[in-house]
């Protein structure tokens, strides 16, 4: 079942490069906040990719080529949260994500759009080389 679904994401982003209707790559955003400035942050971050030039949020796994994987917790006093990102790339080739990038920090409420901001624009710059691979990688299968 997921390989039909992953194989269903693959093409349906194949026909989206090769028609140049969008340069955009699919992404989803995994998210654990449980507390308020995590969840704040979680949701900045989705509703950034959603307005991004290069990424198409998604809601599953198995219909993106990227991943971004955030991790939050409390510090206790309520008004921030310390944060692990990571970034990830799909591999068609393996059928395995492959690691691309991370960053640790923490967040206040009053810098929630900041930190959202940053996140997404270190996430896009990171994207820069994958995405030249996938449109490589779509290209020639297309020629199959």
């Amino acid at each position: 079942m997921r390989v039909r679904a992953l194989a269903g994401a693959v093409a349906c982003t194949l026909c989206l490069i090769s028609s140049g209707v969008s340069a955009q790559m699919t992404i989803v955003v995994e998210d654990t906040a449980k507390e308020a400035v995590g969840g704040r942050l979680a949701f900045a971050i989705k509703e950034r990719i959603r307005r991004s030039a290069g990424f198409e949020l998604v809601g599953a796994r198995a219909d993106a080529l990227f991943r971004f994987s955030l991790v939050t917790l409390d510090d206790k006093s309520g008004y921030s949260t310390v944060y692990s990102a990571v970034f990830s790339a799909w591999q068609p080739e393996t059928g395995t994500w492959t690691y691309l990038h991370n960053l640790v920090g923490t967040c206040g409420t009053n810098r929630i759009a900041e930190c959202a901001d940053g996140l997404v624009a270190d996430a896009d710059k990171t994207a820069e080389e994958p995405r030249a691979y996938y449109r490589a990688y779509f290209k020639n299968r297309e020629k199959k």
